[in-house]
């Protein structure tokens, strides 16, 4: 995913029951555009493309999320809003499609907004200058094994010397990772970002923070190709659980009582845990896949 760019996750299916895999394609790949782009995969479409090309049968699919930064277009959301609110959300979404589908393998990719969002679910940390403090993992242990090779490109979480940087940028974006941070999925990751961006750099130039499938596309690219040959699907998950089985309920986070607490998982297509929300929040649809209490 990227920021102000886009984001990708791209699954392969394994053996499981006929009548859940028939309709799943060997790999499929999510993308969530960047902050102001229009609905699609924003600048993630290079590197979808190339997926797409490379592996027949492949399919891919937009992430529907505002990728708001206070415009009117997507109903005047703060960045902040659009990431807390909606973006994360998608973690769990992620979650419960992985397991529905029984993938054993996925990529994401993305940039700004969309990056940092992957970069949370994947990394865990939180996003506390966005709100966002549960510095968990927010996608379970069995999605995270699926996630084979995760692109960010121009991520405002980006701190120059981390094992998957790569760009000329020293400094570190305006969400910047503290001191000694550590991914527990860095092998799966490979971060682009160069000293002209202002977002997840100190640069200044607007053009360059939209140009990383142009400049770093066939390198991240490759990077997916021997991560998907090398079967590399190690890390840790958070506590969403490890759902299993064909259940499709990977994740579901119940309260005392039979009631989900804020922000967890109220509802959604193959959600089967409780649906009643704690007082006074309410069950809110976030998209086809997933609902949460707010």
């Amino acid at each position: 995913m990227l920021f102000a760019a886009a984001s990708l996750l791209l699954g392969c299916a394994i053996a499981g029951p006929l009548d859940q895999r028939q309709s799943c394609p060997n790999i499929h790949v999510f993308g969530a555009r960047e902050t102001t782009a229009p609905p699609g995969y924003g600048s993630s479409d290079t590197v979808v493309n190339m997926i797409l090309n490379a592996y027949p049968g492949a399919t891919a699919e937009a992430i529907d999320y505002p990728a708001c930064g206070g415009q009117a277009s997507c109903g005047g959301l703060s960045y902040s809003q659009s990431l807390v609110l909606v973006g994360y959300s998608q973690a769990s979404s992620f979650t419960i499609i992985f397991a529905r589908m029984q993938w054993q393998r996925g990529l994401t990719t993305g940039g700004l907004q969309g990056a940092e969002i992957t970069d949370v679910a994947l990394c865990g940390g939180g996003d506390p200058n966005q709100g966002f403090t549960d510095e968990s993992v927010q996608l379970s242990s069995s999605a995270v094994s699926m996630v084979q090779a995760a692109i960010f490109m121009g991520d405002p979480m980006w701190v120059d010397g981390l094992p998957y940087s790569i760009g000329t940028c020293k400094a570190g974006g305006f969400d910047a990772r503290p001191p000694g941070f550590n991914c527990p999925s860095g092998q799966k990751i490979q971060s682009y970002c160069d000293a002209p961006d202002p977002y997840c750099c100190n640069g200044s130039n607007q053009q360059r923070h939209q140009a990383y499938g142009s400049i770093y596309g066939q390198d991240a690219f490759s990077f997916v190709q021997d991560q998907l040959q090398s079967g590399n699907v190690g890390g840790g998950g958070g506590d969403g659980g490890d759902g299993g089985g064909n259940t499709g309920n990977d994740g579901d986070s119940g309260g005392s009582g039979g009631t989900v607490p804020r922000w967890g998982q109220c509802g959604g297509h193959g959600h089967t845990g409780p649906t009643t929300c704690e007082s006074p929040y309410t069950c809110q649809e976030i998209n086809q896949w997933y609902s949460q209490c707010q």
